[in-house]
């Protein structure tokens, strides 16, 4: 009886095995007493050597709403798979067509299940197994290449702290502790929780001063240190934020800043890099962490950041400077010329430029030429009497002139200045030539309007050699 038990259960199994053709026999008996197809046990079934297989499901009281759960249901094993967010594209395209073409991936079989008035829909997807193990090793090369930049961060940093370069340490600990945001998969000492207290350390007890200060010059050292209980150490290769104010050829105000590195005693030579620095004014001194400060509060939010944040704003020295002119008294001759030329009566350039100096506290006066070549007129004033220290003339034309399609007037014009230290016969300085256009409804406003544009941009070019 037992021997006939055995033929028949052997019997069963080889006529399943029949029936099923390549299918395995395991997933088979699993599909017969769950009612699920046999794919679903085994999704690389009967797919393909170059194909690998995959299931999903989406549960729901309407059947539209599992079938969309089930594709997306997809997506996050696919995103699984590789390692690598999936598009809103990508889940389009399956929901629509059934595919993915990046991953050459179908839907295969679809099976619905009701019970208890629940629709459950059942997918199997086959995927390129090329594509997919392409877009693995991409993902794994990303995550290697991560690693090692966050380890490389750290190795660096930790190396900085003993040569006594701290601020770029602190720079590449915020580094690593952005790149590491939420990656489980790099180690959890390189992550905001462990190094967040290490940088306030780093930067709690860094100082900047200004030391040797020549405010006449707007000049001065900045020094970077590092003070602890027992001794004050410097800060090499710190990054120092120099922000003040200048102004344009327009006599607009505007913000700019230059970024300093100390140098291996810890300090930095401040000398403004743009000339049109305004005379009087303040620098502002503070390190300079904003990029890695960005990066960190984009990854983590800027509430955990607010600490180091607030920290690194209160490491700022202020500077007052007021700037003095070095070359002495300065007289001021504009050479105005008309279209044909010829040197014209007017002296409003003139008046209008040596007001901008004035107003600028030069020791600035007029000096209306009566000649038409800079040469000239520093010879006659050399043998006037004056006892300004320096000259400067500005010789301008007009270059051409026309009305305009809506009816105003158009001028072009061109000019060059010199400035000439008196009792010397070559000027000090010598602009190249400058140009300007302007419009206005007549003629003479466009001319004086195209004129003073050229004012304001030998003023400037001047300004900042006549210091």
């Amino acid at each position: 009886m037992r021997k006939r038990i055995c033929t028949v259960f052997v019997s069963l199994l080889l006529v399943l095995v029949l029936f099923s053709g390549c299918r395995s026999v395991s997933a088979v008996l699993k599909s017969n007493v769950s009612g699920l197809p046999y794919w679903y046990y085994e999704p690389d079934m009967n797919i393909g050597k170059d194909k690998v297989g995959m299931t999903a499901e989406g549960s729901s009281t309407s059947q539209r709403q599992a079938e969309l759960l089930a594709y997306n249901n997809v997506i996050e094993k696919l995103a699984e798979r590789t390692g690598s967010e999936l598009s809103q594209e990508a889940y389009r395209e399956l929901s629509v067509l059934g595919t993915i073409t990046e991953y050459g991936l179908n839907i295969e079989d679809r099976f619905v299940m009701t019970q208890d008035g629940r629709f459950t829909v059942f997918l199997r997807v086959s995927m390129d197994r090329n594509l997919i193990e392409l877009a693995t090793t991409d993902e794994s090369r990303r995550r290697e290449a991560l690693i090692k930049e966050v380890d490389s961060l750290i190795r660096s940093g930790d190396e900085y702290v003993k040569s006594g370069h701290e601020f770029n340490a602190a720079s590449n600990y915020i580094k690593a502790m952005a790149l590491a945001e939420g990656r489980d998969y790099i180690s959890d000492e390189y992550k905001f929780d462990e190094l967040y207290p290490v940088v306030i350390g780093l930067l709690q007890n860094m100082y900047i001063s200004v030391v040797n200060p020549h405010p006449e010059k707007a000049s001065c050292v900045v020094s970077v240190s590092r003070r602890t209980t027992f001794a004050s150490s410097v800060v090499a290769s710190a990054q120092v934020n120099a922000r003040y104010r200048a102004e344009d050829s327009r006599g607009d105000i505007y913000e700019d800043y230059f970024v300093y590195v100390t140098g291996d005693e810890g300090q930095l030579v401040f000398n403004p890099m743009n000339d049109a620095i305004v005379r009087k004014g303040s620098v502002l001194f503070g390190l300079d962490l904003d990029d890695e400060l960005d990066q960190l509060e984009s990854a983590v939010g800027k509430d955990r950041v607010r600490e180091l944040r607030e920290l690194v704003d209160s490491k700022v020295v202020a500077f007052e400077y007021d700037k003095q002119y070095s070359m002495g008294s300065l007289a001021v001759a504009v050479i105005e010329h008309d279209e044909l030329g010829y040197v014209t009566d007017s002296n409003a350039i003139t008046d209008y430029m040596t007001s901008k100096f004035i107003k600028d506290r030069a020791d600035a006066a007029v000096y209306y030429a009566e000649f038409d070549d800079e040469e000239d007129v520093y010879y006659e004033f050399s043998h006037s009497g004056r006892t300004e220290d320096c000259l400067l003339v500005l010789r301008i034309g007009i270059t051409e002139s026309f009305p305009s399609r809506n009816g105003v007037e158009v001028v072009g014009a061109e000019g060059i200045a010199f400035l000439f230290r008196t009792g010397t016969e070559e000027p000090v300085y010598k602009s190249d030539v400058i140009y300007s256009s302007a419009f206005a409804q007549t003629h003479g406003e466009a001319v004086q309007s195209a004129f003073r544009i050229l004012a304001d941009t030998a003023y400037t070019l001047v300004k900042a050699v006549y210091v």
